[in-house]
């Protein structure tokens, strides 16, 4: 079973993308820059427009779940057999956000992404599904999905 990003959510992003380019723009213009420094200010905005607007056309995989594993993003399936428990948190650091954690048995070893391994040490983990990038219907299947596999805490 799959599931994807929310195209309303990425929308957003691609809305504020060309906000920081207008804005971008703005200041180069008002300022009074060369066009080799606007080009180069302006540079980062356009590249942010033009990834954002793609993630919009071509939502991305969130996760992949089969009887064996489950695949975040296009990290290594993690295996079942390696999940002691999935806990599901609300960060009040990230406006109260919803996040699914997976706890790993002890001594078990994926290769990670690097992503993975900037969030290994903080409150989301390696294993992590962002909850708040779904729709809400997705939320409540993935989190009936990732129960018939592994216990579920809410905490």
């Amino acid at each position: 079973m799959d599931f994807y990003y929310s195209r309303k959510k990425l929308f957003g992003l691609f809305v504020l993308s060309l906000i920081v380019l207008f804005v971008a723009a703005f200041v180069a213009r008002v300022l009074g820059m060369s066009s080799g420094v606007t080009t180069v200010i302006v540079f980062c905005p356009i590249l942010f427009v033009l990834v954002s607007y793609f993630l919009w056309m071509f939502p991305r995989r969130l996760a992949h779940i089969d009887e064996n594993s489950i695949q975040i993003d296009h990290s290594v399936p993690l295996m079942w057999k390696d999940v002691v428990a999935a806990r599901k948190i609300v960060n009040k650091h990230v406006c109260g956000k919803s996040i699914v954690v997976f706890d790993l048995k002890p001594k078990v070893v994926y290769p990670l992404t690097f992503m993975q391994s900037f969030c290994q040490s903080t409150k989301f983990t390696a294993f992590s599904i962002p909850l708040y990038a779904m729709k809400e219907k997705d939320q409540v299947a993935i989190c009936k999905e990732i129960s018939k596999h592994c216990k579920l805490k809410e905490d």
